[in-house]
């Protein structure tokens, strides 16, 4: 299972605080198939959460049911997904 990348994990860490090891730990261990970007996965789930522990565990289980139809909430479901990362996570060190 993919680990959570350096800009979201930072993402979490202003976010959630103290429980910020409990939700990376948590995206960490979510089962994504192989046609998934687990970055755009863990992404979505963590701006829909908005540093809130409960909408975190609905946005996640929501990915578990249908990652694809989160990536819609979480408005990363178009081509220009890479660009709204950049701007709310800051670039990517790839």
């Amino acid at each position: 299972m993919p680990v959570v990348s350096k800009r979201i994990a930072e993402r979490i860490a202003d976010d959630f605080g103290t429980s910020a090891p409990q939700v990376m730990s948590a995206l960490e261990r979510l089962d994504l198939s192989h046609e998934a970007d687990p970055e755009r996965v863990h992404a979505a789930v963590t701006l829909v959460a908005k540093g809130n522990r409960v909408m975190f565990d609905d946005a996640l289980e929501h990915a578990r049911e249908d990652w694809r139809d989160l990536l819609t909430r979480a408005r990363l479901e178009t081509d220009g997904w890479r660009a709204k990362l950049d701007y709310e996570l800051g670039l990517d060190e790839h």
